[in-house]
């Protein structure tokens, strides 16, 4: 029996268009009326998964910044791991590092260096912005995460050269080949997935999660049933060959498991 159900969004619930699709938003609020909700767990920063949540006519508990935040069903903060400040003003003012675009997610916003068209294209369903900032002026305080957008084998190198420099202080994920992700040490969708299962007395057995990125790869090991999609990221069906693979976001494949799953007939 499935209690709890949480989903990724970018290449997972939402289309290739980064929107939510009109079958999805149909089995979705189908669920609704039978009192079932799906929790969104994404990299995306809260302010923006909210406006996906508001579209599927609200939301209970909402996984942000790949597990950095976690907000309630009244918008309010409930869980929050940000980044060491000295950890963040060093990668962001890394020399080293200037030939990729730095993004930095605090709680209330997104900061960026320099406009990056390409990335806004995720954003069109929810209108979510950067702000273009001089980032050697912020502190680091409030950072829940700072993530690299570049060609994937510079990430590799850039991920190697972070772990060997702050060793226990980050934890790093790949939420697409080109995003490389640095949060805080511990901080994962597992992990957070833990703790909201934990607070509603919900067995992670009981849980069914979807997802497609390296930054679901905890997510999924945990649930009881984890569910990846045909177009994820090759490195996750391969870290995770006992799990069910199903159709693609272009699809809705999400929307039909779940629409066979509660209404067969």
């Amino acid at each position: 029996m499935h209690n709890l159900i949480v989903c990724d969004l970018d290449g997972t619930l939402l289309t290739p268009e980064h929107r939510l699709g009109d079958y999805t938003r149909s089995v979705l609020a189908r669920m609704r009326t039978q009192g079932i909700d799906a929790m969104l767990a994404s990299g995306r920063h809260f302010q923006d998964i909210r406006t996906f949540a508001d579209q599927l006519g609200g939301h209970g508990c909402l996984i942000s910044s790949n597990g950095a935040a976690v907000h309630d069903c009244r918008s309010r903060l409930i869980d929050c791991t940000p980044l060491d400040p000295e950890c963040v003003r060093a990668l962001i003012n890394e020399p080293a590092f200037a030939d990729v675009h730095t993004n930095v997610y605090r709680t209330q916003d997104w900061l960026v260096a320099r406009p990056e068209p390409y990335l806004l294209s995720f954003h069109q369903g929810s209108g979510f912005r950067y702000r273009v900032v001089d980032l050697r002026t912020i502190d680091g305080s409030d950072v829940l995460k700072v993530f690299f957008y570049g060609a994937p084998a510079r990430l590799h190198a850039i991920a190697q050269q972070v772990r060997e420099r702050f060793g226990d202080l980050i934890a790093t994920t790949f939420s697409l080949p080109v995003t490389l992700e640095i949060m805080a040490h511990g901080v994962s969708k597992g992990a957070a997935l833990a703790r909201v299962a934990q607070r509603r007395g919900i067995a992670l057995g009981e849980v069914l999660a979807f997802g497609d990125g390296m930054n679901d790869l905890e997510m999924l090991a945990l649930a009881g049933t984890g569910i990846v999609m045909a177009n994820a990221d090759p490195r996750l069906p391969a870290a995770l060959p006992a799990l069910r693979v199903i159709g693609s976001n272009a699809d809705e494949a999400v929307a039909r498991y779940l629409e066979r799953l509660f209404f067969p007939d």
